[in-house]
């Protein structure tokens, strides 16, 4: 496997105001995040080491009247493959994401799982079809979809308790794949790593410094701080909390997101 390059992961102020990210004034800002990791862009995404086998992909999209917005998703690194936490806002990145992870880390796309249905976490659904790659989702972000105009994974998810199982359970490995309620969006999914302390809030989980929860159109406002508390509860041993919208945070982010929700 190649070695990223070394370099700052430098992050510009983004006003955050689209369907999953942070109202303005929530920057993302290097001063956010609890370390600097090695990073470097290939085509136009940002790749970041989190650990040896957890690399986070960043893609920005230049949203009109708002400017540029950075979303983040996973590549997971597990026995010479590797798989996908949500692709890009476009197919174009997401190709770029699947080229990276075959011709860098020299572990291809066997799959992929996004995490509710919005454009920057499953935008790029036909660049995964037209490569072959089997995708999954909860069957609510399926069906939310088509509403919002995007295609469809190829598969459903099953859930007993919260907890994905059934085939996804064997072929996602080693994810650990989550759905702790209504929040940000009916359908959000959550995902932890297996011998990791890595958890991924997606756009559930705001930054710690984040003022408000974002965009709350297609919210389970009722439910949101639940959700949030039932995260935290599902991974305790996590204290790298990945976010679809701030750089890599701390357990804080979560107790932060919940006293947010608990004011809606």
């Amino acid at each position: 496997m190649k070695r990223l390059a070394k370099s700052a992961f430098l992050a510009t102020a983004a006003s955050m105001l689209s369907a999953c990210y942070q109202m303005p004034g929530d920057a993302y800002r290097l001063a956010e995040t609890r370390q600097t990791y090695a990073s470097e862009t290939f085509g136009e995404v940002v790749f970041s080491r989190i650990s040896d086998d957890v690399v986070m992909h960043t893609s920005t999209l230049d949203l009109p009247g708002m400017g540029p917005v950075r979303s983040n998703g996973l590549i997971v690194i597990a026995d010479g493959r590797s798989i996908l936490v949500d692709t890009a806002w476009s197919d174009a990145q997401t190709r770029n994401i699947l080229d990276y992870a075959e011709q860098v880390l020299e572990a291809p796309v066997s799959d992929a799982v996004v995490t509710h249905a919005h454009q920057d976490k499953m935008g790029g659904i036909g660049a995964l079809k037209a490569a072959g790659i089997t995708s999954w989702a909860h069957p609510l972000t399926n069906s939310e979809a088509v509403s919002q105009e995007l295609l469809p994974a190829e598969r459903t998810l099953t859930f007993d308790r919260g907890w994905a199982v059934g085939p996804s359970r064997h072929q996602l490995a080693p994810l650990a794949i989550y759905y702790p309620g209504g929040g940000h969006t009916v359908d959000n999914i959550t995902v932890g790593i297996e011998g990791t302390n890595i958890a991924f809030g997606g756009c559930l989980i705001k930054g710690s410094d984040a003022q408000t929860l974002g965009n709350l159109s297609d919210a389970d406002v009722r439910n949101y701080a639940s959700s949030a508390r039932n995260f935290g509860a599902a991974f305790p041993a996590a204290d790298t909390i990945l976010v679809s919208h701030s750089p890599p945070q701390g357990r804080r982010a979560i107790v932060h997101t919940i006293a947010l929700a608990e004011r809606l």
